[in-house]
């Protein structure tokens, strides 16, 4: 589904990325860790199109990745959710979940701003879609409250419902165990496999809780001063002694 081959990206004269291959299967939930400055979120920000590589070639479903504008990801069918909350504090739980869907909008600003009955009409497709979503997610009890004051844990799900929400083929999931409780990051692991499998879709997840890695993924990746430095199942990469020196501290 997703092919990174040999992508470097420099700051000046540091490598944050460098020469970093890997494939994310179709169906799969790949784990990509690392300890901080690995250069994990600045490769996430090169497969949305925030950042454009030095080197190196990406393909999402055979497609030329690096080809496509970052407004143009969403549509190819990549979503991702991000380490801070970028949320509408104002809006409610439905309303956020809706914007996600703003890609496959097919009326104009202005046939919305004159009430158009085609875009009244999709404008409550698109309603009763999102509503759907939260409600496989058991998010329903809130769709109409603000999203501002409900609990972290709950928000961490409405940023989920919201990048399901463009109907996506894979998912780029960081650090969605942020700030969590014990309690809640198992409950998000069952739901990280629960949507893998009820949307049919592939997940590439940066995380530093090791629990919930090794407990949800197919296949870890672990990189280290932007390389890569394992790249396996997660009981090979666990005892691999570059990732217990370099990511858990232990010298081999």
């Amino acid at each position: 589904m997703l092919t990174i081959d040999g992508v470097t990206v420099r700051f000046g004269g540091v490598k944050a990325v460098d020469n970093f291959s890997t494939e994310v299967a179709d169906g799969e939930i790949c784990g990509l860790i690392g300890p901080n400055g690995a250069g994990k979120t600045t490769l996430f920000n090169v497969i949305t199109r925030i950042l454009q590589p030095n080197s190196g070639h990406i393909a999402f479903d055979g497609a030329d990745l690096l080809a496509a504008r970052a407004y143009q990801v969403v549509r190819l069918g990549i979503a991702r959710t991000f380490q801070n909350l970028a949320l509408f504090p104002t809006m409610t739980v439905l309303e956020n979940t809706v914007t996600g869907a703003h890609s496959r909008a097919r009326v104009s600003l202005l046939e919305s701003a004159v009430w158009w009955p085609p875009a009244l009409r999709r404008d409550r497709e698109l309603r009763d879609e999102a509503y759907e979503i939260l409600r496989r997610l058991d998010l329903e009890d809130v769709a109409f409250e603000k999203a501002g004051g409900l609990p972290f844990g709950t928000l961490k799900r409405v940023e989920l419902a919201r990048a399901l929400a463009s109907r996506p083929r894979m998912l780029l999931l960081d650090e969605p165990a942020g700030g969590l409780t014990h309690g809640e990051v198992a409950e998000l692991g069952d739901l990280i496999k629960h949507v893998r499998e009820e949307f049919k879709l592939s997940v590439l997840l940066v995380e530093h809780h090791m629990g919930l890695v090794m407990g949800i993924t197919d296949h870890v990746v672990v990189m280290d001063n932007g390389e890569k430095i394992a790249d396996g199942r997660p009981d090979e990469v666990r005892d691999n002694p570059k990732v217990l020196d370099a990511y858990l501290g232990r010298a081999s």
